[in-house]
C-alpha cells in the first residue's frame, strides 16, 4: 500500500521544517547581523583583555589578520554550505544526524550556553549605565548594587522583546547599529592618541612606522600587566580562529546562514571577523590603554563603561549598550531555537522565558567574564559540529550513507555518542595535564571528534544499504516542499521587495550623520572644539543617525507590507 507521504510531511513541526525561498534574505541583513554581532559589547572586553597579554603590537595586528582569515575561510567553507544546503537550524538539522534524546540533550547544553553569552554582554551592557547613574563598579561575583539590578532588568526587557521578534527584527536592529559601531570605535581610537603620546613624551606621528612605536610602547608592550600570562603570536591567531568557534566550525550559525540565498554568504562573516575581531579589538586595545592613563588606575580593574566614558563619553556609553545588545540578541534567538526542539512551546514564549533566564543571570557580575564563557563553550559545544560536518561531507565519500542512523531508526546514534565523549575526555586529560594551551586545544578536540565519529559510523552500520530509506525520505521532503508553498502562497517573497526612494534618501542622511561626527573628532583632536562640546555634539548626532536610519527601516517595512496586502487583495480577486 502506498504511504501517504503528505500526511507524513504535515507530522513535521514548523520549526524541524526548512526555510522557504521566499523567506531567504539579501546580503544586507548579512552585513548589519555580522556586523552588529561582532562588532558588539565583547569587544569592549577582549580588546582590552588583548592588552594585558604581553605581546607586541606587531604581533597582534599580523596575528589577528591570520587568525580572522581562517575563521572566515571556516564560515564560507563549512558553515554556511550545509545551511543553504539543508535550510535547516542545527538544533533540527541535529535530529537527524544524533537521533532525537542526543539532540536534546545537544541543544539543551547550547542553549544554556547561548543564555550565558547573552548575560554576558547584558552585564557589560549594564556597565555602561552604571557609569550614568554613578552606581559603583561591581567588583564582586554577586550585586552591591540595587540600583545595578534595575539596569540590568531594564536592559533585559529591551534585549528579550527584539529577539522574541525573530530573525528579521534581530537583523533590523543590528543593521542600523552596526556601522555608527563601527565610527565610535574607530573615534574612541583617534581621542585617545593624545593622551598615549604624552604618556610616551612623543609630539606626535608622521608615519606608520611611528605609529606602531607607539602602539608597542603604549599599548601593547610585548610586557604582561601582574597576574596576567606572557603569550606570543601563536595564540593570538589560535584566539582570533577559536573564539567563535562554537558559531562557524560548531555550525551553530546554520540558524542565521538558512536564510542566505546563497552559501557564499559565508564570506560576508569577514565584516564581523575584520572589522569587529581586529579593527574593533586594536580600537578597544587603544582605548582601554589610554583610559587606565586617563584614570590612573590598572586596565585589569576598569570594566567597558569607565573605559568608554573616560575617552569618548555619552557616545561611548551609549555603544558598550547597543553593542551588548547586538550580540545579546541574536544569542537568546538561537537559545530559544534550541529550547524548542525540546519543549513544546510557541518560540516567541519560550524566547521570553529565556530573556528572563538571561536578565537574572546578567544580575550577578561574574557573568561578564567572557573569556571564561567563551572558553568552556569553545571546548565543549563545537565536536558536535564536527560529527554533523562528517556525517554530511564526509561520511558519503567514504561508502557510507547520510543519516544512517534516522534511517535505522535509532533514538541515539551510538557512534555519535562515542566520538562527543571521546573528545570531552581528551579535554578533560589535556586541561587537568595542561599538555596543551587551551586556545590550541580545540583543533586537535575537533579533529579527534571527525576521526572518531568517522570510524565508529562506518563500522556501526552506516555503510549498510538504506537505498530504500532514502527514497523514502526523498519523497517526504518533495510532499513538505509542495505543502509549504501551499501554506506560502500569500507570502511576497523578499527577493522581489523594492526599497523606496525616501527610504534610502533616510538612510544617506543617517550616514551623512556619522560623517560629521568624524569630522569634530578631527576638529577636537586639533584643538578646534572642546572636549566637552565634543561630547554634546557627538550625542545630538547620534540621536539624528538613530532617529533617520529607524525611520528609513521603518518606511521600507511599510511598503514591504503594502506589497504583501496588495498581493493578497489581487489573489482573491
Amino acid at each position: 500500500m502506498e504511504k501517504n507521504y503528505r500526511a507524513l510531511a504535515k507530522q513535521i513541526s514548523v520549526e524541524d521544517r526548512p526555510i522557504s525561498t521566499k523567506r531567504l534574505s539579501g546580503l544586507g541583513n548579512f552585513f548589519g547581523l555580522y556586523g552588529g554581532e561582532h562588532i558588539a559589547a565583547t569587544e569592549f572586553v577582549i580588546g582590552a583583555t588583548l592588552v594585558t597579554w604581553g605581546v607586541s603590537a606587531t604581533n597582534i595586528f599580523i596575528g589577528l589578520l591570520i587568525g580572522n582569515l581562517l575563521a572566515t575561510l571556516t564560515y564560507a567553507l563549512i558553515c554556511a554550505p550545509i545551511a543553504v544546503d539543508t535550510r535547516l537550524t542545527l538544533y533540527s538539522y541535529l535530529n537527524k544526524v544524533l537521533g532525537p534524546y542526543m539532540q536534546k540533550i545537544y541543544n539543551f547544553i547550547w542553549g544554556l550556553a547561548s543564555i550565558a553569552m547573552a548575560a554576558s554582554m547584558l552585564t557589560v551592557s549594564a556597565s555602561a549605565v552604571r557609569e550614568i547613574f554613578n552606581v559603583p563598579l561591581q567588583t564582586q561575583w554577586y550585586p552591591t548594587s540595587v540600583t545595578f539590578i534595575v539596569i540590568v532588568i531594564a536592559l533585559g526587557i529591551i534585549v528579550t522583546i527584539v529577539a522574541a521578534n525573530g530573525f528579521d527584527a534581530v537583523a533590523k536592529f543590528a543593521s542600523v547599529s552596526a556601522p555608527w559601531m563601527v565610527l565610535v570605535f574607530f573615534v574612541g581610537a583617534l581621542l585617545s592618541l593624545p593622551t598615549l603620546l604624552e604618556s610616551a613624551g612623543v609630539s606626535g606621528i608622521t608615519s606608520f612606522g611611528g605609529f606602531m612605536e607607539l602602539m608597542n610602547s603604549t599599548v601593547w608592550t610585548g610586557t604582561p600587566l601582574p597576574g596576567s600570562p606572557q603569550l606570543g603570536l601563536p595564540h593570538v591567531i589560535a584566539f582570533a580562529w577559536m573564539c567563535n568557534l562554537a558559531y562557524h566550525g560548531g555550525l551553530n550559525d546554520m540558524s542565521l546562514f538558512r536564510f542566505a540565498r546563497k552559501s557564499t554568504y559565508g564570506y560576508v562573516s569577514a565584516v564581523g571577523m575584520y572589522i569587529g575581531h581586529f579593527f574593533a579589538w586594536g580600537c578597544a586595545g587603544i582605548m582601554g590603554a589610554a583610559a587606565a592613563v586617563m584614570l590612573g588606575q590598572s586596565l585589569l580593574v576598569l570594566d567597558s563603561g569607565a573605559v568608554t566614558n573616560a575617552v569618548v563619553g555619552g557616545m561611548g556609553l551609549l555603544a558598550v549598550i547597543f553593542a551588548g545588545w547586538t550580540t545579546a540578541n541574536p544569542s537568546i534567538y538561537r537559545a530559544g531555537l534550541a529550547f524548542q526542539t525540546i519543549f513544546n512551546i510557541d518560540l516567541k514564549k519560550l524566547t521570553y522565558f529565556v530573556g528572563i533566564v538571561m536578565t537574572l543571570a546578567a544580575c550577578f557580575p561574574i557573568t561578564a567574564n567572557v573569556m571564561t564563557i567563551v572558553n568552556i563553550i569553545v571546548l565543549v559545544v563545537p565536536s558536535i559540529g564536527a560529527i554533523a560536518i562528517t556525517e554530511h561531507w564526509l561520511l558519503p565519500k567514504l561508502g557510507g550513507t547520510r543519516y544512517w542512523s534516522m534511517h535505522r531508526k535509532e533514538k541515539v546514534n551510538k557512534a555519535a555518542l562515542a566520538a562527543w565523549l571521546i573528545s570531552l575526555a581528551f579535554v578533560v586529560v589535556m586541561t587537568l595535564t595542561g599538555v596543551i594551551h587551551s586556545y590550541f586545544l580545540f583543533l586537535p578536540t575537533y579533529l579527534l571528534a571527525m576521526a572518531s565519529y568517522a570510524f565508529l559510523a562506518l563500522r556501526m552500520g552506516a555503510k549498510a544499504d538504506y537505498s530504500a530509506e532514502v527514497q523514502e525520505e526523498e519523497k517526504i521532503q518533495a510532499a513538505l516542499h509542495e505543502l509549504m508553498n501551499e501554506e506560502e502562497k500569500d507570502v511576497v517573497d523578499n527577493r522581489e521587495a523594492k526599497v523606496p526612494g525616501l527610504s534610502r534618501g533616510l538612510q544617506a542622511a543617517s550616514f551623512g550623520m556619522l560623517a560629521i561626527i568624524l569630522l569634530i573628532t578631527v576638529a577636537t583632536i586639533r584643538g578646534s572644539i572642546a572636549n566637552e562640546q565634543f561630547r554634546l555634539i557627538s550625542m545630538i548626532l547620534t540621536v539624528l543617525y538613530f532617529a533617520l536610519g529607524a525611520s528609513g527601516m521603518y518606511i521600507r517595512e511599510r511598503s514591504f507590507e503594502k506589497a504583501h496586502i496588495a498581493a493578497e487583495t489581487e489573489e482573491s480577486i
